[in-house]
Protein backbone atom coordinates (compact mmCIF):
# COMPACT_ATOMS: atom_id res chain seq x y z
CA UNK A 1 0.00 0.00 0.00
CA UNK A 2 2.81 2.41 0.92
CA UNK A 3 4.62 1.58 -2.32
CA UNK A 4 1.42 2.27 -4.24
CA UNK A 5 0.95 5.71 -2.59
CA UNK A 6 4.58 6.68 -3.13
CA UNK A 7 4.30 5.69 -6.77
CA UNK A 8 1.20 7.88 -7.22
CA UNK A 9 2.88 10.86 -5.54
CA UNK A 10 6.01 10.38 -7.61
CA UNK A 11 4.02 10.25 -10.82
CA UNK A 12 2.11 13.38 -9.80
CA UNK A 13 5.39 15.23 -9.05
CA UNK A 14 6.96 14.15 -12.33
CA UNK A 15 3.86 15.26 -14.20
CA UNK A 16 3.89 18.70 -12.54
CA UNK A 17 7.64 19.05 -13.05
CA UNK A 18 7.44 18.01 -16.68
CA UNK A 19 4.68 20.55 -17.28
CA UNK A 20 6.87 23.26 -15.79
CA UNK A 21 9.98 22.52 -17.83
CA UNK A 22 8.19 21.54 -21.02
CA UNK A 23 6.24 24.82 -21.38
CA UNK A 24 6.72 25.79 -25.02
CA UNK A 25 4.80 29.07 -25.25
CA UNK A 26 7.52 31.70 -24.87
CA UNK A 27 5.00 34.54 -24.71
CA UNK A 28 3.31 32.87 -21.74
CA UNK A 29 6.69 32.33 -20.13
CA UNK A 30 7.52 36.02 -20.56
CA UNK A 31 4.18 37.02 -19.09
CA UNK A 32 4.64 34.74 -16.07
CA UNK A 33 8.25 35.84 -15.59
CA UNK A 34 7.21 39.49 -15.72
CA UNK A 35 4.54 38.92 -13.10
CA UNK A 36 7.03 37.17 -10.82
CA UNK A 37 9.56 39.99 -11.33
CA UNK A 38 6.98 42.63 -10.45
CA UNK A 39 6.18 40.64 -7.31
CA UNK A 40 9.92 40.67 -6.42
CA UNK A 41 10.11 36.89 -6.93
CA UNK A 42 13.36 37.25 -8.84
CA UNK A 43 14.59 33.66 -8.50
CA UNK A 44 11.31 32.24 -9.79
CA UNK A 45 11.27 34.80 -12.62
CA UNK A 46 14.84 33.83 -13.50
CA UNK A 47 13.87 30.16 -13.80
CA UNK A 48 11.15 31.10 -16.26
CA UNK A 49 13.41 33.36 -18.38
CA UNK A 50 16.08 30.65 -18.52
CA UNK A 51 13.50 28.16 -19.82
CA UNK A 52 12.17 30.68 -22.36
CA UNK A 53 15.65 31.44 -23.69
CA UNK A 54 16.28 27.72 -24.16
CA UNK A 55 13.30 27.75 -26.52
CA UNK A 56 13.96 31.14 -28.14
CA UNK A 57 17.55 32.41 -27.69
CA UNK A 58 16.82 35.51 -29.79
CA UNK A 59 13.75 36.61 -27.83
CA UNK A 60 15.40 39.84 -26.68
CA UNK A 61 12.67 41.04 -24.31
CA UNK A 62 13.13 37.84 -22.31
CA UNK A 63 16.88 38.35 -22.18
CA UNK A 64 16.38 41.91 -20.94
CA UNK A 65 14.17 40.61 -18.16
CA UNK A 66 16.75 37.97 -17.33
CA UNK A 67 19.37 40.72 -16.98
CA UNK A 68 17.13 42.58 -14.54
CA UNK A 69 16.60 39.39 -12.53
CA UNK A 70 20.33 38.73 -12.31
CA UNK A 71 21.01 42.33 -11.29
CA UNK A 72 18.36 42.09 -8.58
CA UNK A 73 19.95 38.84 -7.36
CA UNK A 74 23.48 40.33 -7.67
CA UNK A 75 24.44 37.73 -10.27
CA UNK A 76 26.58 40.34 -11.99
CA UNK A 77 28.70 38.00 -14.15
CA UNK A 78 25.54 36.39 -15.56
CA UNK A 79 24.04 39.82 -16.23
CA UNK A 80 27.25 40.84 -18.02
CA UNK A 81 27.08 37.78 -20.29
CA UNK A 82 23.53 38.63 -21.38
CA UNK A 83 24.39 42.32 -21.84
CA UNK A 84 27.34 41.37 -24.06
CA UNK A 85 25.08 39.08 -26.09
CA UNK A 86 22.65 41.92 -26.80
CA UNK A 87 25.46 44.39 -27.49
CA UNK A 88 26.84 42.06 -30.14
CA UNK A 89 23.49 41.25 -31.74
CA UNK A 90 21.19 44.27 -31.26
CA UNK A 91 23.05 47.22 -29.68
CA UNK A 92 20.18 49.61 -30.46
CA UNK A 93 17.45 47.41 -29.01
CA UNK A 94 14.95 49.36 -26.91
CA UNK A 95 15.55 48.91 -23.20
CA UNK A 96 19.17 47.79 -23.49
CA UNK A 97 20.65 51.16 -22.46
CA UNK A 98 18.42 51.22 -19.41
CA UNK A 99 19.70 47.88 -18.10
CA UNK A 100 23.29 48.93 -18.85
CA UNK A 101 22.74 51.95 -16.59
CA UNK A 102 21.36 49.61 -13.93
CA UNK A 103 24.52 47.52 -14.28
CA UNK A 104 26.74 50.59 -13.89
CA UNK A 105 24.90 51.52 -10.70
CA UNK A 106 25.88 48.14 -9.26
CA UNK A 107 29.56 49.09 -9.16
CA UNK A 108 30.69 50.09 -5.68
CA UNK A 109 33.95 51.54 -7.03
CA UNK A 110 33.49 54.60 -9.28
CA UNK A 111 36.79 53.92 -11.07
CA UNK A 112 35.55 50.48 -12.14
CA UNK A 113 32.27 52.03 -13.30
CA UNK A 114 34.20 54.57 -15.39
CA UNK A 115 36.30 51.79 -16.90
CA UNK A 116 33.10 49.92 -17.78
CA UNK A 117 31.80 53.08 -19.43
CA UNK A 118 34.96 53.29 -21.52
CA UNK A 119 34.00 49.98 -23.13
CA UNK A 120 30.40 51.10 -23.58
CA UNK A 121 31.58 54.28 -25.34
CA UNK A 122 33.12 52.14 -28.07
CA UNK A 123 29.64 50.93 -29.00
CA UNK A 124 27.77 54.16 -28.18
CA UNK A 125 30.26 56.96 -28.96
CA UNK A 126 29.23 60.23 -27.25
CA UNK A 127 25.76 58.88 -26.41
CA UNK A 128 24.08 61.54 -24.27
CA UNK A 129 22.71 59.05 -21.72
CA UNK A 130 26.10 57.58 -20.91
CA UNK A 131 27.90 60.92 -21.04
CA UNK A 132 25.57 62.30 -18.36
CA UNK A 133 26.29 59.19 -16.29
CA UNK A 134 30.02 59.72 -16.81
CA UNK A 135 29.76 63.27 -15.50
CA UNK A 136 27.97 61.94 -12.40
CA UNK A 137 30.65 59.32 -11.84
CA UNK A 138 33.42 61.91 -12.15
CA UNK A 139 31.78 63.88 -9.36
CA UNK A 140 31.31 60.81 -7.16
CA UNK A 141 34.96 59.84 -7.80
CA UNK A 142 36.12 63.24 -6.48
CA UNK A 143 37.06 64.52 -9.92
CA UNK A 144 35.09 67.81 -9.89
CA UNK A 145 37.07 69.47 -12.69
CA UNK A 146 36.34 66.63 -15.11
CA UNK A 147 32.68 66.54 -13.98
CA UNK A 148 32.23 70.27 -14.49
CA UNK A 149 33.96 70.31 -17.88
CA UNK A 150 31.80 67.50 -19.26
CA UNK A 151 28.55 68.79 -17.69
CA UNK A 152 29.19 72.26 -19.14
CA UNK A 153 29.44 70.77 -22.63
CA UNK A 154 26.45 68.48 -22.25
CA UNK A 155 23.97 71.00 -20.85
CA UNK A 156 24.28 73.07 -24.04
CA UNK A 157 22.83 70.24 -26.14
CA UNK A 158 19.25 70.43 -27.35
CA UNK A 159 18.46 66.70 -27.14
CA UNK A 160 18.61 66.46 -23.35
CA UNK A 161 15.81 64.74 -21.50
CA UNK A 162 14.31 66.67 -18.54
CA UNK A 163 15.89 64.33 -16.02
CA UNK A 164 19.31 64.72 -17.62
CA UNK A 165 19.13 68.51 -17.46
CA UNK A 166 18.21 68.30 -13.78
CA UNK A 167 21.19 66.03 -13.06
CA UNK A 168 23.60 68.25 -14.96
CA UNK A 169 22.35 71.35 -13.16
CA UNK A 170 23.05 69.67 -9.83
CA UNK A 171 26.51 68.60 -10.99
CA UNK A 172 27.41 72.14 -12.04
CA UNK A 173 26.16 73.56 -8.75
CA UNK A 174 28.27 71.07 -6.83
CA UNK A 175 31.50 71.69 -8.78
CA UNK A 176 31.79 75.38 -7.86
CA UNK A 177 34.17 75.88 -4.94
CA UNK A 178 33.81 79.57 -4.05
CA UNK A 179 31.56 82.48 -5.00
CA UNK A 180 31.33 86.11 -3.99
CA UNK A 181 28.37 88.27 -4.93
CA UNK A 182 26.70 91.64 -4.53
CA UNK A 183 23.02 92.46 -5.09
CA UNK A 184 21.12 95.73 -5.19
CA UNK A 185 17.37 96.30 -5.14
CA UNK A 186 15.23 99.41 -5.51
CA UNK A 187 11.58 99.75 -4.50
CA UNK A 188 9.62 102.86 -5.43
CA UNK A 189 6.17 103.43 -3.89
CA UNK A 190 3.18 105.24 -5.35
CA UNK A 191 1.70 108.40 -3.78
CA UNK A 192 -1.01 106.40 -1.96
CA UNK A 193 1.56 105.30 0.63
CA UNK A 194 1.89 107.50 3.74
CA UNK A 195 5.66 107.18 3.51
CA UNK A 196 6.52 106.82 -0.15
CA UNK A 197 10.26 107.40 0.07
CA UNK A 198 12.16 104.93 -2.13
CA UNK A 199 13.74 101.87 -0.53
CA UNK A 200 17.32 100.88 -1.25
CA UNK A 201 18.87 97.57 -0.28
CA UNK A 202 22.30 96.14 -0.94
CA UNK A 203 23.74 92.79 0.11
CA UNK A 204 27.11 91.11 -0.08
CA UNK A 205 27.66 87.38 0.25
CA UNK A 206 30.31 84.70 0.17
CA UNK A 207 29.67 81.04 -0.67
CA UNK A 208 31.92 78.03 -0.22
CA UNK A 209 31.18 74.43 -1.14
CA UNK A 210 32.38 71.64 1.12
CA UNK A 211 32.05 68.68 -1.21
CA UNK A 212 28.37 68.51 -2.11
CA UNK A 213 27.28 70.89 0.67
CA UNK A 214 27.07 74.61 -0.07
CA UNK A 215 27.44 77.15 2.75
CA UNK A 216 26.85 80.89 2.51
CA UNK A 217 27.26 84.03 4.62
CA UNK A 218 25.31 87.19 3.73
CA UNK A 219 24.86 90.72 5.05
CA UNK A 220 21.96 92.87 3.80
CA UNK A 221 21.63 96.61 4.42
CA UNK A 222 18.26 98.25 3.74
CA UNK A 223 17.26 101.91 3.90
CA UNK A 224 13.58 102.87 3.80
CA UNK A 225 13.91 106.60 4.22
CA UNK A 226 12.91 106.87 7.86
CA UNK A 227 14.20 103.43 8.87
CA UNK A 228 17.28 101.38 8.18
CA UNK A 229 18.70 98.09 9.32
CA UNK A 230 21.17 95.26 8.64
CA UNK A 231 20.38 91.55 8.47
CA UNK A 232 23.18 88.99 8.94
CA UNK A 233 22.58 85.46 7.68
CA UNK A 234 24.24 82.09 7.32
CA UNK A 235 22.74 79.27 5.30
CA UNK A 236 23.63 75.84 4.01
CA UNK A 237 22.37 73.26 1.51
CA UNK A 238 23.40 69.87 2.94
CA UNK A 239 23.08 67.09 0.36
CA UNK A 240 21.94 63.88 2.06
CA UNK A 241 21.72 61.61 -0.98
CA UNK A 242 21.34 61.71 -4.75
CA UNK A 243 17.65 62.53 -4.36
CA UNK A 244 17.48 64.33 -1.03
CA UNK A 245 18.91 67.64 0.13
CA UNK A 246 18.01 70.33 2.65
CA UNK A 247 18.09 74.10 3.06
CA UNK A 248 18.89 75.68 6.44
CA UNK A 249 19.05 79.43 7.17
CA UNK A 250 19.58 81.51 10.29
CA UNK A 251 19.48 85.32 10.39
CA UNK A 252 19.79 87.99 13.09
CA UNK A 253 19.43 91.76 13.11
CA UNK A 254 19.09 94.65 15.54
CA UNK A 255 15.32 94.58 14.95
CA UNK A 256 14.84 98.07 13.53
CA UNK A 257 13.76 96.82 10.14
CA UNK A 258 14.36 93.08 9.86
CA UNK A 259 13.30 90.40 12.36
CA UNK A 260 15.42 90.03 15.48
CA UNK A 261 15.73 86.39 14.50
CA UNK A 262 14.69 84.45 11.44
CA UNK A 263 15.11 80.74 10.76
CA UNK A 264 14.35 78.56 7.74
CA UNK A 265 14.32 74.85 7.06
CA UNK A 266 13.22 73.01 3.91
CA UNK A 267 13.68 69.45 2.69
CA UNK A 268 13.77 68.73 -1.05
CA UNK A 269 13.21 65.32 -2.62
CA UNK A 270 13.66 64.45 -6.29
CA UNK A 271 11.43 61.69 -7.68
CA UNK A 272 10.32 60.24 -11.02
CA UNK A 273 13.35 61.90 -12.62
CA UNK A 274 11.72 65.28 -13.34
CA UNK A 275 9.92 66.18 -10.10
CA UNK A 276 11.17 67.81 -6.92
CA UNK A 277 9.03 68.22 -3.81
CA UNK A 278 9.64 70.67 -0.96
CA UNK A 279 8.33 70.75 2.58
CA UNK A 280 9.53 73.17 5.20
CA UNK A 281 8.92 76.04 7.54
CA UNK A 282 10.01 79.57 8.45
CA UNK A 283 10.04 81.44 11.74
CA UNK A 284 10.41 85.19 12.32
CA UNK A 285 10.78 86.73 15.76
CA UNK A 286 10.10 90.39 16.58
CA UNK A 287 10.71 91.32 20.21
CA UNK A 288 8.60 88.77 22.13
CA UNK A 289 6.42 87.72 19.19
CA UNK A 290 7.19 84.73 17.00
CA UNK A 291 5.55 84.10 13.60
CA UNK A 292 5.55 80.66 11.97
CA UNK A 293 5.03 79.80 8.31
CA UNK A 294 4.63 76.37 6.67
CA UNK A 295 5.80 75.69 3.11
CA UNK A 296 4.86 73.22 0.39
CA UNK A 297 6.38 73.26 -3.08
CA UNK A 298 6.63 71.23 -6.26
CA UNK A 299 9.05 71.67 -9.15
CA UNK A 300 8.94 70.09 -12.61
CA UNK A 301 11.85 70.06 -15.07
CA UNK A 302 10.66 69.70 -18.66
CA UNK A 303 13.08 70.12 -21.56
CA UNK A 304 14.52 73.62 -21.11
CA UNK A 305 11.75 74.72 -18.74
CA UNK A 306 11.61 74.87 -14.96
CA UNK A 307 8.12 75.08 -13.42
CA UNK A 308 7.69 75.66 -9.70
CA UNK A 309 4.68 76.23 -7.46
CA UNK A 310 5.00 77.13 -3.77
CA UNK A 311 2.57 77.80 -0.95
CA UNK A 312 3.40 79.71 2.24
CA UNK A 313 0.78 79.40 4.99
CA UNK A 314 1.03 81.42 8.20
CA UNK A 315 1.44 83.08 10.53
CA UNK A 316 -2.02 83.69 11.94
CA UNK A 317 -2.45 87.34 12.93
CA UNK A 318 -5.70 88.76 14.31
CA UNK A 319 -7.45 85.49 13.38
CA UNK A 320 -6.29 85.93 9.80
CA UNK A 321 -3.95 83.39 8.17
CA UNK A 322 -1.26 85.12 6.11
CA UNK A 323 -1.02 83.29 2.80
CA UNK A 324 1.24 83.41 -0.23
CA UNK A 325 0.82 81.43 -3.44
CA UNK A 326 3.43 81.83 -6.12
CA UNK A 327 4.49 80.36 -9.44
CA UNK A 328 7.97 80.45 -10.94
CA UNK A 329 8.97 79.69 -14.51
CA UNK A 330 12.44 79.57 -16.02
CA UNK A 331 13.50 79.00 -19.59
CA UNK A 332 17.13 77.90 -19.96
CA UNK A 333 18.43 79.15 -23.27
CA UNK A 334 22.09 78.15 -22.85
CA UNK A 335 23.39 76.20 -19.91
CA UNK A 336 22.45 76.21 -16.25
CA UNK A 337 23.35 79.88 -15.67
CA UNK A 338 21.53 81.41 -18.63
CA UNK A 339 17.78 81.67 -18.29
CA UNK A 340 14.80 83.98 -18.33
CA UNK A 341 12.60 83.87 -15.24
CA UNK A 342 9.07 84.91 -14.39
CA UNK A 343 7.54 84.99 -10.91
CA UNK A 344 3.94 85.81 -10.09
CA UNK A 345 1.72 85.37 -7.08
CA UNK A 346 -0.43 86.84 -4.38
CA UNK A 347 0.58 87.57 -0.81
CA UNK A 348 4.13 88.15 0.38
CA UNK A 349 6.29 85.25 1.54
CA UNK A 350 8.82 85.39 4.40
CA UNK A 351 11.53 84.65 1.83
CA UNK A 352 11.01 88.16 0.42
CA UNK A 353 13.32 89.64 3.04
CA UNK A 354 12.79 93.27 2.03
CA UNK A 355 9.01 93.06 1.63
CA UNK A 356 7.98 90.48 4.23
CA UNK A 357 7.35 93.03 6.99
CA UNK A 358 4.45 94.42 4.93
CA UNK A 359 2.59 91.10 5.22
CA UNK A 360 3.03 91.06 8.98
CA UNK A 361 1.95 94.68 9.36
CA UNK A 362 -1.10 94.29 7.08
CA UNK A 363 -2.23 90.63 7.34
CA UNK A 364 -5.83 91.36 6.27
CA UNK A 365 -4.84 93.08 3.05
CA UNK A 366 -4.23 91.46 -0.32
CA UNK A 367 -1.10 91.85 -2.44
CA UNK A 368 -0.30 90.75 -6.00
CA UNK A 369 3.03 90.87 -7.78
CA UNK A 370 4.88 89.88 -10.94
CA UNK A 371 8.59 89.92 -11.66
CA UNK A 372 10.46 89.29 -14.91
CA UNK A 373 14.21 88.99 -15.29
CA UNK A 374 17.22 87.34 -16.85
CA UNK A 375 20.19 85.47 -15.39
CA UNK A 376 23.25 85.13 -17.63
CA UNK A 377 26.96 84.37 -17.54
CA UNK A 378 29.94 85.93 -19.29
CA UNK A 379 32.57 83.24 -19.40
CA UNK A 380 33.16 80.80 -16.56
CA UNK A 381 33.59 83.26 -13.69
CA UNK A 382 31.17 86.16 -14.22
CA UNK A 383 27.43 85.85 -13.61
CA UNK A 384 24.76 88.54 -13.71
CA UNK A 385 21.07 88.88 -12.89
CA UNK A 386 18.70 91.73 -13.71
CA UNK A 387 15.01 91.86 -12.81
CA UNK A 388 12.05 94.21 -12.67
CA UNK A 389 8.50 93.91 -11.41
CA UNK A 390 5.38 95.43 -9.93
CA UNK A 391 3.53 94.86 -6.67
CA UNK A 392 -0.09 95.93 -6.07
CA UNK A 393 -1.53 95.81 -2.57
CA UNK A 394 -4.32 97.06 -0.35
CA UNK A 395 -3.31 99.73 2.13
CA UNK A 396 -4.55 100.31 5.71
CA UNK A 397 -5.96 103.71 4.64
CA UNK A 398 -8.44 102.00 2.29
CA UNK A 399 -6.50 102.85 -0.85
CA UNK A 400 -4.63 100.60 -3.25
CA UNK A 401 -0.95 101.22 -3.73
CA UNK A 402 1.67 99.99 -6.15
CA UNK A 403 5.40 99.51 -5.92
CA UNK A 404 8.00 99.32 -8.69
CA UNK A 405 10.72 96.77 -7.98
CA UNK A 406 14.10 96.64 -9.67
CA UNK A 407 17.14 94.49 -8.90
CA UNK A 408 20.61 93.76 -10.22
CA UNK A 409 23.24 91.27 -9.06
CA UNK A 410 26.74 90.09 -9.86
CA UNK A 411 28.56 86.92 -8.80
CA UNK A 412 32.14 85.85 -9.31
CA UNK A 413 32.78 82.10 -9.18
CA UNK A 414 36.16 80.54 -8.68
Amino acid sequence: MKIFLVSILLCFYVQIYSQEVSENNTDDLLRQATEEYQASQFQRSLQLTERALELAPDYHDIRLLQIRNNLALTNLSSADQDINTLLQKVPQYEGLKAVILQRINRFEDESKALAYLDNIDIIYPEDIIFQVKRSQLYLEANQPKEAKKLATLLIKKNNLEPGHRYLLQNILRQTVTDEIGVNYSYIGSSKEYVDNAPWHSISGEYQHNFGRTSTLARATYSNRGTREGVLYEVEAYPVLSKKLYTFVNLGISSGELFPDLRGSLSVFYNFARIFEAEIGGRVQKYNDDSFYTGILGLTVYHNKFFFNARTFLGPEINNKLVQNYQGNIRYYFSGVDNYIFLRAGNGISPDERILSTQALENPLLDAYYVTLGVNFSAGIHHHFQVGAGMLYEDLPNGLKGSQVIGSAGYRYRF
